[in-house]
């Protein structure tokens, strides 16, 4: 059975940028991924969030309206809402896995920041029982294999591939890296840029960025 691949990203989208939408793109063009989930953080154990949940989850509505399969995925902010408790990622796949369907594998989007400090995620070398991992390399954090922990080379010299039928071929368990273009920003940097009444046009959709000055947010 070949797999419809279902691409997840997750993030404080604090606020979502032209970044997170070209890196989903970017792997939805080259493994044509049936969809993108862009999940906003609840209670993040590795960011401080600065906005309030619903600012979040509106700008990403207002800025995934134009992409036919980018939705947004509000379930760990619901759950947060009921229990207060940080959301970890296996939680969060785990949750995914129980709704998916025969067809349908998950594919965990992150950028190679991330997967080199994968070992602090919480159950880190679990999430491979539930999804893939394709990663982006950024060229401020290349994947060097040779600097790589024990145990995180392990499972890349298991797990690497560079075959989109692989993918297809298994629910789970594998990684694939690419190098794009894409566009260095971060949230960070945005929110300077709104508290400097900067010109926002290249790092946001204008849609996101009249909602923030609608609401006077980050000032």
């Amino acid at each position: 059975m070949s797999l419809k691949l279902i691409g997840v990203l997750g993030g404080a989208f604090d606020p979502i940028h032209y970044g997170h939408i070209k890196l989903a793109k970017a792997w939805q063009d080259v493994a044509t991924l049936s969809k993108v989930l862009f999940i906003p953080s609840g209670l993040a154990p590795h960011k401080n969030i600065v906005l309030e949940n619903k600012h979040r989850v509106e700008m990403l509505n207002l800025a995934l309206n134009p992409y036919t399969n980018f939705f947004t995925d509000d379930r760990e902010i619901k759950k947060n809402q009921s229990d207060l408790k940080p959301s970890y990622t296996i939680e969060t796949l785990q949750s995914l896995i129980i709704e998916k369907k025969e067809d349908q594998a998950f594919c965990f989007l992150m950028g190679s920041d991330a997967f080199l400090k994968l070992e602090s995620w919480h159950l880190w070398n679990e999430l491979f029982n539930y999804c893939h991992i394709l990663i982006i390399e950024r060229r401020e954090s290349p994947i060097i294999v040779d600097q790589l922990t024990s145990a995180l080379k392990k499972e890349w010299s298991e797990r690497l591939t560079q075959n989109i039928e692989d993918l297809r071929g298994s629910s789970f368990g594998l990684i694939m890296t690419k190098k794009f273009e894409y566009i260095d920003i971060s949230s960070s940097q945005i929110r300077d840029a709104i508290y400097s009444n900067k010109n926002l046009t290249n790092l946001l959709p204008a849609a996101v960025a009249d909602y923030i000055n609608l609401h006077g947010l980050y000032r």
